[in-house]
C-alpha cells in the first residue's frame, strides 16, 4: 500500500517565493564553516564527512533546480567524493593539497546559493539530499557487513 502524500499548497512563481530567513542563512554558514574547520584541524569524524557530503548534495540539487552554480557545485561533489575515498583508504577525514582552498570556495558558493534560493527550493533540495544520503549510508553499512 502506498503511503498517502500530504497535499502541499500551490507555490507562487519562483521570484515571489519567500527566501530563507537571516537566522537560517547564518546557521547554514556556521555549519558549513564548522565542517570546513573541523576537517582542516584534523579532528573531523565520519559524521562530519557525511554532513559535508549531504551539504554538497543538497546545494548541488538547489543549484540544479535554480539553474545557477551547477558547474561550481559539481566541483564540490567531486571534492566530497575525494574526501570519502580518502576516508575509505586511510580512515581519516582530511584535505590534501589544494582541496582546502577548493572547499573554502565551495563554502562561499553554498552560502551564495542559500542567499538566492527560496525556502521551497531549499526544502526540496534538502529532502532529496537526505533520501540520497540514507541510501548511501545503507549501502556503506551493507558493504562493511559483507
Amino acid at each position: 500500500m502506498k503511503p498517502k502524500r500530504t497535499p502541499r499548497p500551490a507555490l507562487p512563481p519562483p521570484g515571489l517565493r519567500p527566501k530563507l530567513r537571516r537566522d537560517q542563512l547564518r546557521d547554514l554558514a556556521l555549519c558549513h564553516l564548522e565542517a570546513l574547520d573541523s576537517i582542516a584541524r584534523g579532528d573531523a569524524t565520519s559524521a562530519t564527512l557525511w554532513q559535508v557530503a549531504e551539504a554538497a548534495l543538497a546545494w548541488s540539487r538547489a543549484a540544479e533546480l535554480m539553474r545557477v552554480g551547477e558547474v561550481e557545485m559539481t566541483a564540490q561533489l567531486e571534492l566530497a567524493l575525494s574526501l570519502i575515498e580518502r576516508y575509505r583508504r586511510t580512515g581519516r577525514v582530511a584535505f590534501s593539497g589544494p582541496e582546502y582552498q577548493a572547499a573554502k570556495a565551495g563554502v562561499a558558493i553554498m552560502d551564495e546559493l542559500a542567499e538566492h534560493t527560496d525556502r521551497a527550493t531549499a526544502l526540496a533540495a534538502c529532502e532529496w539530499a537526505d533520501r540520497r544520503m540514507v541510501a548511501m549510508m545503507a549501502a556503506s553499512r551493507a558493504r562493511a557487513e559483507a
